[in-house]
């Protein structure tokens, strides 16, 4: 792996977890939380702060009080952190479509289908 490989992907995972978390019908009106990412990464709190630090510290989540309670954190996706989420997906849908290159269409849209249904089956 490239030298910054491993900080890029650890930034990618934190950035989907708050846009996750921020989607999510559980989440509402609160804040996102280092919990909450956590919660997404399946790590302690203390892991996924020292995830959460980084991906601020490159530009790629914002950190304010939450609710006016500075031992809280919000967590927010930059528009840095929004085009990170975006290049990302955009390779996975490369990847996916150089490995089923040579299938029908009707073949790729039942696997699609398929890895849709066992993501939703087992949320992190």
């Amino acid at each position: 792996m490239a030298a910054g490989t491993d900080s890029a992907v650890q930034d990618i995972l934190v950035v989907e977890a708050v846009a996750a978390s921020a989607a999510g019908a559980d989440i509402g009106e609160r804040a996102v939380t280092v919990t909450d990412v956590a919660e997404q990464l399946g790590l302690d709190r203390s892991g996924a702060s020292r995830l959460v630090s980084a991906a601020v510290a490159h530009g790629y989540v914002a950190r304010a009080a939450a609710g006016g309670d500075a031992r809280r954190a919000a967590l927010t996706v930059t528009p840095a952190g929004a085009e990170l989420l975006a290049a990302a997906h955009a390779w996975q849908d490369g990847v996916f479509a150089e490995l089923t290159a040579g299938w029908k269409a009707d073949d790729v849209r039942r696997l699609a289908g398929y890895l849709r249904r066992l993501a939703a089956a087992n949320p992190p």
